[in-house]
């Protein structure tokens, strides 16, 4: 096809495929590693890990299919090449349910940790919920106009769509951290767990938060170029693959504090009368913090563990 260009359409996008495929195979890796470290969890928890691995699998096969369609069916094809692919217009629809399943998740942590403040948990799930109505309203627009050049007109839902994620990412580590130190004891085991937690937190938060600010930035930069579709591609991967990174740090931490088995709830909160409760891990909001056993440790039992 002399005189035509597809380097910034599907250039991007075939290097964003890449990333995305590698992720999974991150994923898979984890979930791999999650089943066999805790045969005992909660079978919700479990169900959980299942879900999110299959969403991102099946949106792997999507956007397979659309670069597939894009470089191979339609090869040749100029009126194909301003067209958007229907693929990648379905594939914001996976993201957006990864996200808010993962999103869910951590705001169970914040519910936990501050002993059930309603407020901040549905502001949050507000937030996270906005981010998902703005996908699927995203979804609808591209379906009506399905032009390459309509990619220049979706600033207006694109890049808040971007920035709410970010904003709940980071709002979610900035609450983690504040309850977190408040749950010092000043003992060293016990200190130096809550420390390591802290470092997930902000970890795998900054790792969603900087892929959304950077489709946010690509969009900016060239809305025509395909970057920032190609960015987005691995968004919902590193949702999951955090949420997967922070259920198998869960044996770490307790061997940190002298803690064997493989169950909880996931929880990780601040005890009451002096006494901090560390149940290594997460779990969603389906479930209660009475429903199964946690796997903790206070302050009197880090100050026997110490030499």
């Amino acid at each position: 096809m002399p005189g035509v260009d597809i380097a910034p359409s599907d250039g991007s996008l075939l290097i964003g495929t890449f990333f995305a495929i590698f992720f999974q195979g991150m994923l898979t890796v984890q979930a791999y590693v999650y089943y066999e470290s805790f045969p005992n969890d909660p079978m919700k928890l479990k169900s959980l890990v299942a879900l999110v691995w299959t969403i991102d699998l099946v949106h792997l096969i999507v956007i397979c299919s659309g670069i597939y369609a894009d470089l191979v069916t339609n090869w040749g094809n100029i009126e194909a090449i301003a067209t958007t692919i229907e693929a990648f217009i379905i594939h914001i629809l996976f993201v957006g349910v990864a996200a808010i399943l993962c999103q869910g998740f951590f705001i169970y942590r914040v519910f936990v940790f501050s002993k059930k403040n309603w407020l901040l948990s549905g502001l949050l799930s507000l937030a996270a919920l906005a981010n998902l109505g703005l996908a699927v309203w995203l979804i609808v627009r591209l379906n009506r106009d399905r032009s390459v050049a309509a990619l220049s007109t979706i600033g207006p839902t694109t890049i808040p769509m971007f920035s709410i994620g970010a904003g709940v990412d980071v709002a979610i580590a900035i609450l983690m951290v504040y309850y977190l130190q408040q749950g010092r004891t000043g003992f060293a085991r016990t200190d130096f767990v809550v420390k390591k937690i802290i470092q997930y937190v902000v970890s795998t938060s900054l790792a969603t938060s900087l892929l959304a600010l950077g489709s946010i930035v690509a969009y900016a930069i060239n809305p025509n170029h395909s970057a920032y579709i190609a960015i987005h591609f691995s968004l919902g991967r590193m949702y999951t693959n955090a949420l997967l990174a922070t259920l198998n740090s869960r044996r770490q931490l307790r061997s940190h504090l002298g803690v064997t088995g493989d169950k909880d709830n996931g929880a990780t909160a601040p005890g009451s009368h002096g006494q901090t409760v560390f149940a290594i891990g997460q779990s969603t909001a389906a479930l209660r913090t009475s429903e199964y056993p946690m796997d903790h440790v206070g302050t009197n039992d880090a100050k026997t563990a110490l030499p």
